[in-house]
């Protein structure tokens, strides 16, 4: 088979590969790129991607090989050619893939290095490489870029807003735009907040519940994020005082949280001389609630009057 003729075919094989879902099929189609080529990165690596052995996943020297081998021929976004497309949609997903696998070892470095290089070359439509960046960043410390590289992202990303909370809190301390960022990060995902806490759990009647809708990218977000997300809010206590007291607070109002958890953000809303305001705004979504109203209409109410109230002063 002359070169022209190999190349077709690899290229034929990589098309079918990217709209192929059954793994068996896949790696059938790999062993085929790799009958052609034995050294070829994307055989390799679709090979590894579609084992069902623990060990082989687990070690990702395969996968930083075929990165590697990759990377020096990558050119820029605005590639034309087909096999040039092809080629970064797989490169792309071997960095997803990477960052992925090195966070969760605890290779925090390497996560970095190669969340980074996703971003660089316009890997910008996953949430979880997006937040193992946004994480990297704020526990190294880069506070303002951390802020800036939110600006520009593209998704409805609660993890960008819990982030940027985090970043505006550590440079600002209780002031608007923490408070402001944290609540865009409960609009976009009002439960989230009572798994980072704890106060729910994956076992919970609710989140099973959640297993049987269709909505798998939440699911996954949940799954992976929550951990990352759990450490950052933990990471020093006037952070994880910030953070959990106004997420309890929202979770007073809307009915979220336990007895015991609402008198605690009573008596904490007694301290600021606050718990008359906010026993009136819980009052409101109550009857909300009891009227029928869907649950993101009295979500919405809630999250003004959050706002209009100056978040109860519990961000001063």
């Amino acid at each position: 088979m002359d070169e022209l003729r190999k190349e077709m075919k690899i290229l034929g094989l990589m098309k079918a590969i990217l709209d192929e879902v059954d793994d068996e099929r896949r790696v059938y189609l790999a062993d085929k790129i790799l009958d052609i080529d034995p050294d070829n990165a994307i055989g390799k690596y679709v090979k590894w991607q579609s084992s069902n052995e623990p060990a082989t996943i687990a070690d990702t020297k395969l996968l930083e090989e075929a990165i590697d081998s990759l990377r020096t021929g990558m050119g820029t976004a605005s590639d034309s050619s087909e096999k040039d497309k092809l080629a970064r949609l797989i490169y792309i997903s071997m960095l997803t893939d990477l960052v992925s696998f090195s966070y969760i070892k605890g290779d925090k470095s390497l996560a970095y290095e190669v969340a980074s290089e996703f971003m660089r070359v316009g890997g910008n439509d996953n949430r979880i490489v997006r937040t193992v960046y946004y994480a990297s960043l704020l526990e190294r410390g880069d506070f303002e870029e951390m802020i800036r590289a939110t600006e520009s992202d593209i998704l409805e990303n609660s993890s960008a807003y819990h982030c940027r909370a985090i970043a505006a809190f550590e440079l600002d301390g209780r002031g608007e735009m923490a408070a402001r960022s944290l609540m865009d990060a409960i609009a976009l995902d009002p439960d989230l907040p009572y798994y980072i806490l704890g106060v729910w759990g994956f076992d919970d009647e609710a989140f099973i519940e959640t297993l049987n809708c269709e909505d798998v990218p939440r699911l996954e977000d949940i799954m992976i994020t929550v951990p990352i997300l759990h450490e950052l809010w933990s990471a020093n206590e006037e952070r994880l005082e910030f953070l959990a007291t106004m997420a309890f607070a929202f979770g007073y109002i809307t009915g979220r949280v336990e007895p015991d958890d609402m008198k605690m953000v009573e008596n904490g809303c007694r301290n600021i001389e606050c718990l008359e305001e906010i026993r009136e705004a819980r009052d409101i979504i109550h009857a909300m609630l009891a009227a029928g109203r869907e649950q993101d209409e009295v979500d919405e109410k809630a999250l003004s009057i959050f706002e209009e109230n100056d978040y109860f002063g519990l961000s001063d």
